[in-house]
């Protein structure tokens, strides 16, 4: 679990029910519940309730306490109300009992299904997780120049203020370029890396802004975007694109240098893991002809060849065996 950068920065976030907390204190609650500390959780729910449903990325506490499987803090945060029983996980869209199931925590899945057939428990839902950035009005001013891809205004503003182009907490956390890249503004692009802007390392919504479109990607690559730019949960795009069995974004990524055996924390898996699980046939077959590991993964359950055979994509097992 990677902390990002705005998550650092001690700004003010709104947690449950419109409460105001601090990117830090979310982070705080974040990383007990991933690591199983319930007397912090505790901590933290008794200086401020509402952080017990606090969310970053549509992310609560008790994704984490139900992924890494800490029992007792997932009993505890049921006992609160802090889950929404038709909360998917971002961005796979599955529900918090299959990540139970696929990992074999059994007493977890039980835990998640009883709290669900009881709507009476439930104290919270809905989204939750706004930052509220400190911006001057030229800087929100720059922010909309950008987005209306307003080049001339951009640069006026600028050639005034040429660090405003390295900030990179501008839409959303996830950097000046987002827009540029996802519309293929070009022109829009050129200037803002001509005044050092970069594309962020960590970013939570790449697959669905600078690798949208082929040729925007495409872009992005020829100017330097890291292949192996990554969620926080340490998805990489090439997870992204196999997941999603988009070929030719995966072709894109593995020219430019993506690393193809990477194993990401959602499903402890590689991305040929992640294809083998979706039933990718093709894609499947084009990342074992590049070379991924048809063993690797980060758990036995998570193996590729175990993915195919638990979700019953027969002929993608067979393929795999043939590799092994």
């Amino acid at each position: 679990m990677i902390r990002p950068y705005e998550m650092s920065l001690g700004l003010p976030m709104e947690v449950a029910d419109q409460v105001i907390s601090t990117t830090d204190k979310v982070w705080e609650i974040l990383l007990a519940s991933r690591n199983g500390d319930l007397e912090k959780v505790k901590e933290l729910r008794d200086e401020c309730p509402e952080l017990i449903y606090a969310q970053y990325n549509y992310t609560p506490p008790i994704h984490f306490a139900v992924r890494e499987g800490h029992t007792d803090l997932v009993r505890y945060l049921l006992n609160q109300g802090a889950h929404e029983p038709g909360y998917k996980m971002y961005p796979f869209r599955e529900p918090l009992d299959t990540i139970a199931e696929d990992r074999g925590y059994h007493e977890i899945a039980i835990l998640l299904k009883d709290y669900a057939a009881d709507p009476a428990r439930k104290r919270y839902s809905g989204d939750n997780g706004r930052i509220f950035f400190e911006r001057t009005n030229l800087q929100a001013e720059f922010e909309k120049v950008v987005d209306r891809n307003d080049v001339e205004s951009t640069e006026l503003i600028l050639k005034e203020h040429p660090e405003f182009a390295k900030d990179e907490t501008y839409f959303w956390g996830e950097g000046i370029l987002l827009f540029a890249a996802k519309k293929n503004q070009r022109a829009m692009a050129d200037l803002l890396l001509f005044y050092g802007a970069k594309v962020p390392e960590i970013l939570k919504w790449v697959q669905f802004y600078y690798f949208e479109r082929l040729d925007g990607a495409t872009y992005m690559m020829e100017k330097g975007m890291n292949p192996n730019t990554m969620s926080w949960h340490h998805v990489t795009i090439l997870h992204d694109m196999a997941q999603k069995g988009d070929l030719t974004k995966a072709e894109l990524l593995l020219k430019y240098g993506a690393e193809i055996n990477a194993i990401e924390e959602e499903y402890q898996s590689t991305p040929l893991g992640l294809a083998a699980r979706w039933g990718h046939l093709p894609m499947v077959e084009y990342l074992l002809k590049q070379g991924a590991d048809p063993n690797l993964a980060g758990a036995d359950w998570s193996a590729p060849l175990a993915w195919a055979e638990k979700k019953g994509h027969d002929e993608i097992a067979r393929l795999i065996k043939l590799y092994r």
